[in-house]
């Protein structure tokens, strides 16, 4: 175990030769800072996980179709945090999809709660590992970090919500956030 630890340390510093995904991963695993807790558009923070997805879209030649409602999506939380959450699915599905893959974002309000549904093309995800892959340096790809869903989880439990995976009916792996909604209350 001490060294795939050590291996695993050594794959993620070979990420800091420039600023990527991986290293921004590395840093929230390690700093663990606090939220900075304010009212979130929540699909505002959608939109910015897909910007800031892109460099890996077009790198994969993978496209996005994100779903969003015409009402707000609001939520009490970190926006930084929620968006790098999200980031997260997005890049992580790319990875786990054939090149030219469709993902599939779909958000909505669920009664009290609001739903982020993301998709891929790839091959699902294994009987078994659905609890391990939410563990940090838990990973089936070579040369990753193991920290992108670690972070998810954290995120959602700091938030109070939650994170459920399963394999989608048609194929590929589906992985649902779950954030307590909120309602803007109208002045008098």
């Amino acid at each position: 175990m001490k060294y795939k630890f050590a291996a695993n340390i050594q794959t993620i510093l070979s990420k800091f030769e420039k600023k990527t995904m991986a290293s921004d991963n590395l840093s929230f695993f390690t700093q663990r800072n606090h939220p900075q807790w304010a009212v979130v558009d929540v699909k505002a923070a959608i939109e910015q996980a897909v910007k800031n997805a892109q460099n890996t879209l077009n790198t994969q030649q993978s496209i996005c179709q994100a779903k969003l409602p015409e009402s707000q999506l609001l939520t009490f939380g970190d926006a930084n945090w929620i968006s790098m959450a999200i980031t997260n699915l997005v890049v992580n599905a790319i990875e786990h999809s054939p090149t030219t893959a469709t993902i599939k974002l779909v958000a909505q309000k669920v009664e009290q709660t609001i739903e982020i549904n993301v998709s891929d093309q790839g091959p699902g995800v294994s009987p078994g590992v659905e609890y391990k892959i939410f563990k940090p340096f838990y990973t089936t790809r070579p040369g990753a970090t193991g920290l992108g869903l670690a972070n998810v989880r954290t995120v959602m439990e700091k938030h109070g919500g939650g994170i459920r995976v399963g394999n989608h009916h048609q194929g590929g792996a589906i992985f649902t956030l779950i954030l307590q909604s909120i309602q803007r209350q109208k002045a008098a």
